[in-house]
């Protein structure tokens, strides 16, 4: 999928509003961010970029984030690191799986907004990580007592002493007619072609961090897509034709 496809209306408005903040920032000030989406760090990134005289950090927590946070700064001035912190949240008992949905949407529940949530990392059973805003934290472990019907402990913790590694992913190998977004979903998920389209149809798809809406699209080595409420899929590699023409794909799936 080619990354220079025109911006959609959401993304100008949030780019304007970012290109305002570093017009502060040229003017002596720092700037953090809330965090970031994959998309909205490439619009950010490609924006400063042309601003010679600023620099910045980037910041999510471990070096694998997939939300990250930026810390914008003048170049004459000393950076440090976005202002990223961890609560680790732990229960026990029961016969209730807790999953990334579950605390997501218990600490939306708080009040928060998606951008002061980063990567929530489920460590193992019973223990996970929480990336939130330093200004947050406290009050998430004040009142993040339950999530659904579970108690939870939280705690604050320096990211870097919890055991945050990148997600292993399950290995897919298979064949598909075409690079079309809607081959490959079916071959990733194991499921129809008919039903893919609906999906893609009812808003539920999501390509390179950009909501799509054709099952046509054609995807690239590298794309990632997501299924809400199922997963993502990494193109890893594409590894030629059978001899009956088709396409040999080997993806990532990361639940």
């Amino acid at each position: 999928m080619s990354s220079e496809s025109p911006l959609s209306e959401a993304e100008k408005q949030w780019l304007e509003h970012f290109t305002r903040k570093l017009d502060e920032v040229e003017g002596n000030k720092t700037y953090s961010t809330a965090f970031l989406d994959p998309r909205q760090l490439e619009l950010a990134e490609s924006a400063l970029r042309k601003r010679e005289n600023l620099s910045y950090t980037v910041y999510g927590g471990y070096s694998q984030a997939e939300r990250n946070a930026l810390y914008i700064f003048p170049t004459q001035h000393t950076g440090v690191l976005p202002p990223v912190t961890a609560i680790k949240a732990e229960w026990s008992g029961g016969e209730d799986k807790v999953g990334h949905r579950d605390l997501l949407g218990a600490v939306l529940a708080l009040g928060l907004r998606r951008d002061q949530i980063g990567d929530i990392v489920t460590l193992e059973e019973g223990l996970a990580a929480i990336m939130v805003l330093e200004s947050k934290a406290d009050y998430i472990c004040t009142n993040l007592i339950n999530v659904g019907h579970m108690p939870v402990d939280c705690t604050i913790t320096e990211p870097n002493q919890l055991p945050l590694a990148k997600e292993r992913g399950k290995e897919i190998q298979g064949t598909v007619a075409s690079l079309r977004v809607d081959s490959v979903l079916s071959l990733g998920f194991g499921t129809s072609r008919s039903k893919v389209v609906r999906l893609i149809k009812g808003g539920l798809v999501i390509v390179n961090w950009r909501l799509i809406d054709s099952p046509s699209l054609q995807l690239s080595e590298g794309d990632h897509i997501t299924l809400k409420g199922k997963g993502r899929l990494f193109i890893h590699s594409v590894e030629g034709e059978t001899r009956k023409g088709r396409i040999r794909l080997k993806l990532k799936k990361y639940s």
